[in-house]
């Protein structure tokens, strides 16, 4: 096995940080793109969870969880000093990262799928979810308005920008006409904009056909 293999799936938000991380520490993998209704078995005999990301390493190490595919590139070519970015910051990135992959996801599903739960699955009205969603969102106009600048901490996509967009990015798809022209905070809808627009971000959204065995190897990272 001569480069490491990225199972993927192209809309999830963790398989999207993963990718964005890979893309900007320029590290070449094989890149799978799976449907998530048909996981390949190659995946499921070596993370049975099945759920994307999955890294499998040269070595044969397995990164089942996009934060430590992030740490593990970050780990082998820091090009754009994220690792600095994240510890230089320690204490607003930890509270901010545990809240939106925790009570900003429980609320983002519950809006964004709101049909696909049921009572016993704390489900509510998906204007609530929304709105509670919302509340989450305050933290990022404050830290967006305090800095004056292009992302949370200076003008430059950091660990903490990278890790909770593509959450954000969902936000915005379950109503974007809501969160275009109703969503009271203007920075964090100009920082959103920033990312759908960001090169990198559409460099990694490149739609590949999903892999089957023995098809020719797509490479991903460099390219």
């Amino acid at each position: 096995m001569n480069k490491p293999i990225l199972y993927s799936f192209r809309r999830c938000p963790y398989a999207m940080r993963a990718r964005i991380f890979i893309k900007l520490c320029e590290i070449e993998v094989q890149l799978r793109e799976v449907i998530l209704r048909d996981i390949p078995q190659e995946m499921i005999a070596i993370s049975p969870k099945a759920t994307v990301p999955v890294l499998q390493l040269y070595e044969g190490t397995i990164l089942e969880e996009s934060l430590d595919i992030m740490d593990w590139a970050i780990n082998n070519n820091d090009k754009f000093k994220l690792k600095k970015s994240k510890n230089d910051n320690i204490e607003i990135h930890n509270k901010i990262l545990s809240i939106f992959d925790n009570n900003f996801k429980f609320h983002l599903d519950r809006y964004k799928y709101n049909s696909r739960y049921d009572s016993s699955d704390v489900v509510k009205s998906k204007e609530i979810h929304r709105d509670e969603a919302l509340k989450n969102l305050y933290i990022l106009e404050d830290q967006l308005d305090k800095n004056n600048s292009l992302w949370l901490f200076n003008n430059n996509p950091s660990f903490l920008d990278i890790a909770i967009l593509p959450f954000i990015r969902q936000y915005r798809i379950a109503d974007i006409k809501w969160f275009d022209e109703k969503m009271p905070y203007k920075n964090v809808h100009s920082w959103v904009m920033r990312f759908l627009e960001w090169d990198t971000f559409n460099q990694i959204m490149i739609k590949n056909k999903p892999w089957k065995k023995n098809d020719e190897p797509i490479y991903f990272g460099l390219n």
